[in-house]
């Protein structure tokens, strides 16, 4: 069951990919090879709005910037938390920038926790920023490659998968 919350129009953007960007396929390398992002839209989840799921997954293909409240993962090429949003679950991105709050994992090439931000779960990047004022409860996992990294987000969704697994 997914909650979405009503809001007025104008209030949030989604952007919509074009048909010709949708027909792509994920990258060999995973979701943290060294290619650009597929694009360079900014897709934005805005601070009236709380998403709930189980099992859900929200995923980007540029910067995904949230300001509301999620309770499933969230992965793009870039995750942006800002100082309102708030993440239960695992966050994803080759660049995640966090502001807010994230309870859950978190995986990137490139992690920054800044000023206002709160985390409480385990980090796993190749390079870590940890601004003064931060909060972080958990452990940092300083990965040797991005498939290291992979290693990561494929061991979280497998744990997500029922016991027989799927059949």
């Amino acid at each position: 069951m997914v909650e979405l919350l009503v809001v007025q129009p104008g209030d949030i953007m989604f952007t919509r990919n074009s048909p010709a960007a949708t027909k792509s396929a994920p990258t060999a390398n995973g979701a943290f090879s060294a290619v650009s992002p597929e694009t360079n839209e900014k897709s934005v989840i805005g601070n009236d709005l709380k998403i709930i799921g189980q099992g859900l997954k929200i995923i980007g293909r540029g910067v995904l910037q949230v300001d509301g409240e999620i309770e499933g993962d969230v992965q793009a090429a870039e995750v942006i938390v800002g100082e309102k949003g708030q993440v239960t679950g695992m966050v994803a991105g080759r660049q995640v920038v966090v502001r807010g709050k994230v309870s859950g994992i978190v995986c990137g090439r490139t992690v920054a926790l800044q000023a206002a931000s709160n985390v409480n779960g385990d980090i796993h990047h190749m390079s870590l920023l940890i601004e003064q004022g931060a909060l972080f409860e958990g452990r940092s996992r300083r990965a040797k490659s991005e498939q290291d990294l992979n290693a990561v987000l494929e061991g979280s969704a497998s744990q997500q998968l029922p016991a027989g697994g799927i059949g």
